[in-house]
């Protein structure tokens, strides 16, 4: 084969790949859709029910990926790279706790492909009407923004960090973006201490960044040791080995 048939040849493989991809990205961003509708529409028995909501997480989906920790909920994998990135039991648990509180204005810090964000504004939108949900990134990588945002009370502030967000205080703060222990202690001082209701930390188990000079684990740990006088620290840890998680501070009073 001429090194132009290859070239043409890997050219088709390549185009074939982002063709199946954009093809498995639409079912997915369609599936959880669906999710959404459902959770809205949902009876206040089911709204109640924990099961209910992790039922919701699995159908979801996380996305496609390597993770060998993820091994237990491969078949509620995606075909894209569209989904979680989260074990779905610790983002269940999460929500159900989120879903208890009077949340009425919140701000997602980092939201990469924006699927967290449709799920928790989801949740916090069946128990609050008219929450106000902002999403905040330094790229604009959201996937089917136009779509959720026809059903969820969705702003995207992009590109922009949580520096945008300074002198504006919200009910909840999910912290999720540069997770250096500087990248996440800024987003804390800028926005996240502020919080009215409660504050959240995605990865506080990734000891993947603590080359970043301790990374999210030591930017959690320091904060969570200062909010246990006033707030109910929560961690939802699923992981046999500590890896993801998420931490959730509820101020009390």
């Amino acid at each position: 084969m001429s090194s132009d048939a290859n070239e043409d040849l890997q050219r088709a493989v390549a185009e074939a790949a982002r063709e199946g991809e954009r093809e498995a990205r639409k079912r997915d961003v369609e599936k959880g859709i669906a999710v959404i509708d459902s959770i809205l529409s949902s009876t206040d028995a089911e709204f109640a029910s924990r099961q209910f909501i992790l039922g919701k997480v699995l159908e979801f989906g996380v996305r496609r990926n390597p993770w060998k920790n993820m091994a237990p909920w491969t078949r509620h994998q995606n075909a894209s790279a569209f989904g979680l990135m989260q074990i779905p039991s610790e983002f269940a648990d999460f929500l159900f706790h989120l879903s208890r509180l009077d949340i009425r204005t919140a701000v997602e810090i980092g939201v990469m492909s924006g699927a967290s964000s449709y799920l928790i504004c989801a949740v916090l939108q069946r128990a609050n009407p008219g929450i106000d949900y902002v999403m905040v990134d330094i790229q604009d990588n959201i996937i089917g923004f136009d779509a959720f945002a026809k059903r969820l009370n969705l702003r995207k502030l992009v590109p922009a960090t949580s520096h945008k967000c300074i002198g504006q205080e919200f009910d909840f703060v999910f912290i999720d973006a540069d997770h250096s222990y500087m990248g996440a202690k800024v987003d804390w001082l800028n926005v996240g201490r502020h919080a009215r209701k409660a504050v959240a930390f995605h990865d506080i188990h990734a000891h993947e960044y603590d080359d970043r000079n301790g990374g999210i684990v030591r930017a959690w740990n320091e904060i969570k040791n200062g909010l246990v006088s006033d707030h109910v620290v929560l961690e939802f840890a699923h992981s046999p080995t500590r890896w993801m998680g998420i931490g959730l501070a509820i101020r009390q009073g």
